[in-house]
């Protein structure tokens, strides 16, 4: 929050959060957006636009409303409300999904409503984050006697979210979307080549593969065309 925030909004905030703490015991802290130094606020950006990829949701405003991000891509000025999971961004608010706008105060009611924060959390839209812990947990979700590697291995020019090993000696890199777009596709396909290169494996023993809650037709076409394996969150094989 900072001196521009409303001052009524803010009042009803503080009190819906004070309400979440006292019914769940989630410790809340609120920070003056004001006395960020510059290299904070920076972070807080880069931090703010990796949940929104991760979580395919809206924090750009565009003139429909304020959102977390400001048009020249600087911290707005109302509030925001940072949802922080073993001391990273899990969710931001206000953001948008499928243009339709998810509020700080539909959220904390939504939480006060709630009998546990199971019930309460198991209706946000799933991350990123969560469909890698569940594959990693459960790669035999995804192919029988598949083994997990690691998770978000490095390479030039890109980061593979997971490497999987098949029983045939073969491994599988995945990269892990909310919705599979053009961007996901590509990156993807840079993945063979640095991997074979970096752990001196034959390319024909590697393969891809794209974990996600959606994609289009046109793009589960332009996959299989280019060999790369989808699976949707059902976990059943499209390509």
């Amino acid at each position: 929050m900072t001196d521009e925030t409303d001052a009524s909004s803010v009042e009803l905030y503080m009190a819906l959060l004070e309400g979440v703490r006292e019914k769940h015991k989630i410790p809340y802290q609120i920070i003056d957006g004001a006395t960020l130094e510059d290299a904070e606020k920076e972070e807080l950006v880069e931090s703010i636009r990796l949940v929104s990829r991760r979580n395919a949701i809206g924090v750009v405003s565009k003139g429909s409303g304020a959102l977390p991000i400001s048009r020249n891509k600087k911290i707005g000025k109302q509030g925001i409300l940072v949802q922080l999971e073993e001391g990273r961004i899990r969710n931001v608010y206000p953001h948008e999904v499928n243009k339709k706008r998810m509020d700080i105060t539909s959220h904390l009611n939504a939480l006060l409503r709630a009998d546990n924060l199971t019930d309460a959390f198991g209706q946000e839209s799933i991350s990123e984050q969560d469909i890698s812990r569940m594959i990693s947990t459960f790669p035999e979700l995804i192919e029988s006697g598949l083994k997990f590697v690691d998770t978000e291995v490095e390479l030039i020019g890109g980061r593979i979210d997971v490497v999987f090993l098949s029983e045939t000696e073969d491994y599988l890199l995945v990269e892990i979307e909310i919705e599979a777009r053009d961007n996901a596709i590509g990156q993807v396909q840079r993945f063979r080549l640095p991997y074979s290169e970096k752990y001196n494996i034959p390319t024909d023993r590697i393969r891809l593969g794209i974990v996600c809650a959606r994609i289009a037709e046109s793009r589960l076409i332009a996959c299989k065309g280019a060999g790369i394996e989808v699976y949707t969150l059902s976990l059943e094989r499209k390509a």
